[in-house]
C-alpha cells in the first residue's frame, strides 16, 4: 500500500511540474527558432547585396552591428538578438541553408 501511494504521488507531482515547465520549454524553443530564423535571413540579405555588389564584405559588420542595435532597442539585449557577426559567419550559415535544402 505505501509503495502504491508513492507511486500516486509521483505521478501527481511529475503531472504538475510538467504542466507548469511545458510552456516555459516551448517559449525557449520558439525563441531559439527565431534567433536562428532572424540570423538567416539577414546572413541571406547581405550576401545577397554582396553578390550584387551593391556592399562589400566589410559592410556586412557594420550591417550587422546596425540591425542588432535597431532590434536591441525594442527591448531585446544585443547579445539575445543574435545578429552580431562577420561576413565569415553569414557565408557559412548560407552555405549550411543550401546544403540543407539540397537534402530536401
Amino acid at each position: 500500500m505505501k509503495s502504491f501511494l508513492l507511486v500516486v504521488v509521483g505521478i501527481v507531482i511529475g503531472a504538475v511540474a510538467s504542466l507548469l515547465l511545458a510552456p516555459m520549454a516551448v517559449g525557449v524553443g520558439a525563441g531559439v527558432g527565431i534567433l536562428t530564423g532572424l540570423k538567416a535571413g539577414a546572413c541571406l540579405t547581405v550576401e545577397a547585396a554582396k553578390a550584387e555588389g551593391l556592399i562589400n564584405a566589410q559592410q556586412v559588420d557594420q550591417i550587422l552591428r546596425a540591425a542588432g542595435k535597431q532590434i536591441a532597442s525594442t527591448g531585446a539585449a544585443d547579445n539575445e538578438v543574435g545578429l552580431t557577426g562577420s561576413d565569415a559567419e553569414c557565408a557559412k550559415v548560407v552555405a549550411d541553408l543550401k546544403k540543407a535544402a539540397q537534402k530536401n
